[in-house]
């Protein structure tokens, strides 16, 4: 295995998260309403407004269902985190000891330096739009949230994504990721022993 990775005072605490699939985007607004920054692998793709319509839409979503990668700015509070009812846990997979616990994605890796410069990043953002609605014959504006997908280098996009809440407070803390995510993990995340951070409650 390689040898501990020393991070740096000022470098943020980056892990990768397991969130409800379909809601990545509501997850990373949560986390970067609590001050954490996220990264989320965003495809765009087009389809048809309506099945009657010939005109289509781009819509974007997540490259990678029910993950998000997010950075704090200090050690995570892992029970504050999990309070965010569509946030399952942190993915992580078994060290050379076996064991499984929190461990920090390594920004240094070549793997996470190319996937983040391969993948464009998604963001949601809430805009208020004033909307004409027909009252008792008359016709007034009123004002309403309207959750949109900001991709990099692509402005604003319509998510698709339905914007609803989940419980998962049964979940474990740690889950072990399995399959494609786990063979995407192990090249990225850091080969040391439990940080103090990584168990923080």
């Amino acid at each position: 295995m390689g040898q501990k990775r020393a991070y740096d005072e000022d470098e943020l605490h980056w892990y990768a998260l397991d969130v409800a699939r379909q809601k990545e985007y509501v997850a990373g607004y949560l986390l970067n309403k609590m001050g954490a920054m996220t990264f989320i692998p965003t495809e765009t793709k087009f389809r048809k407004k309506t099945h009657h319509s010939k005109g289509k839409i781009e819509v974007a979503y997540a490259a990678f269902g029910g993950l998000v990668f997010a950075g704090f700015p200090a050690a995570p509070n892992w029970l504050r985190i999990r309070a965010i009812g569509l946030i399952n846990g942190v993915l992580s997979i078994p060290d050379s000891q076996g064991r499984v616990y929190p461990r920090r994605i390594d920004t240094s890796s070549r793997e996470w330096i190319n996937y983040r410069a391969r993948q464009t990043d998604g963001q949601l953002t809430i805009e208020r739009h004033r909307m004409p609605v027909r009252i008792d014959g008359h016709t007034v504006e009123i004002e309403r949230s309207v959750p949109l997908i900001s991709v990099q280098g692509k402005g604003v996009i319509r998510s698709p994504a339905m914007l609803k809440n989940k419980a998962s407070a049964d979940r474990p803390m740690v889950i072990r990721a399995a399959g494609e995510r786990a063979r995407m993990l192990s090249a990225m995340l850091a080969k040391d022993s439990p940080q103090d951070d990584a168990i923080a409650a």
